[in-house]
């Protein structure tokens, strides 16, 4: 294209029923321009069904997701009590509470982040093997997997953020007190 020319797009919609639309069109633009390009384009439609179907487990796999965060919660926080003294002695010694908070992010992110990409390794691979036996071309939904990664985050971050109050508690040096 020269500098300086327009660009245009035309749409022309033809009888869906007529198999020889397309190529008729075709015919005009190549008699009026041998340069110009036809594309053919089709609409998608997508069921409403399926697109349930996928709100559903969207929602399912959050609500999982939060179940397996309050489970975090609960078991970080029973850990938490059970060092106790630990904890006031770490703090005695002059260890910052910030090394001890972000150690308590690290507790809940790291089988979060490896429970996720064991989740989307498998699933990947079960969808590749099951469309490969139906002779389906695969194609991933990877908006899907980074909604459900951010929840993941989302979830890590709540469980840090909530066990973050319990863990400066405990870090108060009347737990080394002993009765």
């Amino acid at each position: 294209m020269a500098p300086g020319s327009l660009a245009y797009s035309v749409y022309v919609k033809v009888d869906p029923a007529d198999p020889d639309a397309i190529e008729r069109v075709r015919n005009v633009l190549a008699a009026a321009d041998p340069n110009v390009s036809a594309y053919n384009t089709t609409a998608s439609v997508s069921d409403r069904r399926f697109a349930t179907v996928q709100k559903a487990l969207y929602a399912g796999a959050a609500c999982v997701l939060l179940l397996i965060g309050v489970s975090l919660l609960v078991s970080q926080l029973e850990q938490l009590r059970e060092r106790r003294k630990l904890l006031s002695v770490l703090v005695a010694f002059g260890t910052r509470r910030s090394t001890l908070g972000r150690s308590v992010l690290w507790q809940t992110a790291v089988p979060m982040v490896l429970g996720l990409v064991l989740a989307v390794a498998v699933g990947v691979g079960l969808g590749l093997v099951l469309l490969r036996m139906s002779d389906v071309r695969l194609a991933v939904d990877w908006a899907g997997v980074a909604a459900m990664a951010g929840i993941g985050g989302g979830v890590v971050l709540l469980v840090g953020l909530l066990s973050l109050p319990p863990l400066w508690r405990l870090m108060r040096p009347d737990g080394l007190r002993t009765e």
